[in-house]
């Protein structure tokens, strides 16, 4: 019965997988509907944040962080309080920028947001530039993407290094360079974006981006697809809802399960399967010696592998293990140490084979949602 759920589970990715990843490459997370209960919560914070903006209690940076911390959970909100200081603040001017240029819901304010953005940018916001290169992207004008990304240096977001890389891997804009398109996905995938992480995984595939490895490939897509990119995991023939249990179980019930998709597409069975031979099995060694060694990336993919149960047996005290000097460290992108505190704050709130302590729980909870994470932040809300 569990080799036909994974069997299935596999289809289904794997007809989902080219659907995720057409469309619009960089796009914004749109408003959640709002009820009354949180509309009303957001004007009391907005109240209070302009009350205290303009009785001088708090700056306009103040206003700023505010407005991002709440963004997770109401972009709306965010937008008001950036509209206090917009004006004033050039960070504030390329944040409500951003809203207004890439959300779905803001559409008809899209050419303010490049307004917006664009004035950051002259006032000698980086970010700003690079947001601006990625607005020509979406649509397609990329003479100026390019113009603004050359102004913007360094490119300091790993959305801004992957759009870069499309347009090498494409020629779009650019001559085709694809050694330099694997260049940039790599910069993205070290700023923890999800979808360069899988573009430097796939490219590590393929002999025309420079040399081969499969387990480093490997390596970037299990990254990409824990953090949230869906075609990342079908590459690697993930099971979905944790069903793994067991790393010699997994790759012969995987292995099976895509012998038989790939009979039923093409009438010829693969015959060795190299992403989980010559990637998980060859690189995990050498990534458990890395994490040894001190490297944060290296923690991350193996606490993440013990937590998931993927490939591994799920073991959260081994995740523990791994994912606590992350996030002592705090060296890894916002992206990924927002996935490490919000997944601690669940192993000390309670899951088999580690002691309960409500305490660190909670300290990691917060952490996450400092770093960006809804679900940690609804926690937060809990706490006292």
């Amino acid at each position: 019965m569990k080799k036909i759920f994974l069997f299935f589970c596999l289809i289904i990715a794997a007809i989902t997988a080219d659907a995720s990843t057409r469309g619009k490459l960089f796009s914004r997370n749109g408003n959640n509907p709002q009820t009354a209960a949180t509309e009303s919560r957001a004007d009391g914070i907005f109240n209070t944040v302009s009350r205290d903006y303009a009785d001088g209690r708090i700056s306009a940076d103040s206003v700023v962080n505010l407005a991002l911390y709440h963004k997770v959970w109401s972009p709306a909100l965010a937008e008001r309080c950036l509209g206090l200081v917009a004006d004033k603040n050039a960070r504030a001017a390329m944040e409500l920028g951003v809203i207004y240029a890439f959300s779905p819901e803001y559409a008809k304010h899209a050419a303010a947001g490049a307004g917006l953005l664009q004035a950051a940018a002259d006032a000698g916001v980086n970010d700003a530039r690079c947001y601006l290169g990625l607005y020509h992207f979406n649509r397609k004008d990329y003479a100026k993407a390019k113009a603004c990304f050359d102004a913007c240096r360094p490119v300091s977001l790993g959305i801004g290094h992957t759009a870069l890389g499309s347009m090498y891997m494409e020629g779009k804009g650019v001559r085709e360079d694809v050694a330099k398109a694997r260049e940039y996905y790599c910069m993205a995938a070290l700023e923890g974006y999800p979808r360069g992480a899988a573009l430097y995984g796939f490219n590590l595939r393929a002999t025309a981006g420079g040399p081969v490895s499969y387990p480093d490939s490997f390596f970037w897509l299990y990254i990409a697809g824990d953090l949230g990119d869906d075609a990342a995991r079908t590459a690697l023939y993930l099971p979905r809802g944790n069903e793994a249990r067991g790393d010699s179980e997994v790759s012969r019930d995987a292995l099976t399960a895509l012998q038989m998709i790939a009979t039923a597409q093409s009438g010829k069975k693969i015959q060795n399967e190299p992403i989980y031979k010559d990637g998980f099995l060859k690189g995990l060694k050498d990534r458990e010696k890395a994490a040894e060694q001190g490297d944060d990336w290296s923690r991350y993919y193996l606490g993440s592998m013990n937590y998931n149960g993927d490939f591994l047996n799920q073991n959260y005290k081994q995740a523990l293990r791994y994912y606590e000097p992350v996030a002592r460290n705090a060296k890894l992108p916002a992206t990924v140490l927002a996935v490490v505190n919000r997944r601690l704050a669940e192993i000390y709130g309670g899951v088999p084979g580690v002691k309960a302590d409500a305490a660190k729980a909670a300290g990691y909870a917060r952490r996450a949602a400092h770093y960006g994470s809804l679900s940690a932040y609804k926690a937060v809300e809990h706490l006292q």
